[in-house]
């Protein structure tokens, strides 16, 4: 008998503003694809969220001017993942890249039942906004979209406090995440 399929991994960035997140993701991705030839053979599933309509077009576009490219992106990625738009200092991202991520409008105050589950969720920078009961609740309903033992990534100015029932701490070096009980 053949081996099971392996489900394709997937990963969601909730309130992924101007898609940086994303993209950098699915360039990550590919680079491991790379180096480490047929270990995802069902590719990755990306799912990119964001409430604002307009950073959700501009997302799409995946377009940056040449002050968000110098933000830490090597001369290497910047050849490998971009071209040149016709506009001084911009530049977009090749399609090979801008089709892995698929990006959705969504609310974090709405409901995630049709996002599916996933094995990695970022939610980084965002829950600042809102009130410690509103942040719980979010927290609440991203561990049932969290596959069990799936990873939320937060900010690296917010901390989950509480809800040990539902997550636990891993310190990495530097950072830490926590994993989906």
């Amino acid at each position: 008998s053949r081996p099971p399929i392996p489900s394709m991994p997937s990963v969601w960035s909730a309130a992924c503003s101007s898609g940086q997140e994303p993209y950098s993701l699915a360039m990550t991705i590919d680079e491991y694809e790379r180096s480490a030839f047929g270990q995802l053979r069902a590719g990755v599933q990306i799912v990119a969220t964001e409430l604002s309509t307009t950073m959700l077009e501009a997302s799409k576009r995946g377009e940056y001017d040449a002050l968000a490219i110098a933000r830490g992106l090597s001369p290497e990625r910047l050849n490998r993942y971009f071209e040149k738009t016709g506009v001084a200092g911009r530049w977009r991202i090749k399609n090979e890249i801008r089709n892995k991520v698929e990006f959705r409008p969504l609310n974090l105050l709405d409901s995630y039942a049709a996002l599916g589950k996933f094995d990695v969720v970022f939610c980084r920078n965002v829950l600042i906004y809102f009130s410690a009961e509103v942040k719980k609740d979010i927290l609440r309903r991203i561990h049932a979209t969290l596959k069990p033992g799936g990873y939320l990534f937060l900010g690296a100015s917010e901390a989950l406090n509480g809800l040990p029932e539902l997550y636990s701490m891993v310190q990495c070096s530097p950072g830490i995440i926590y994993q989906a009980k």
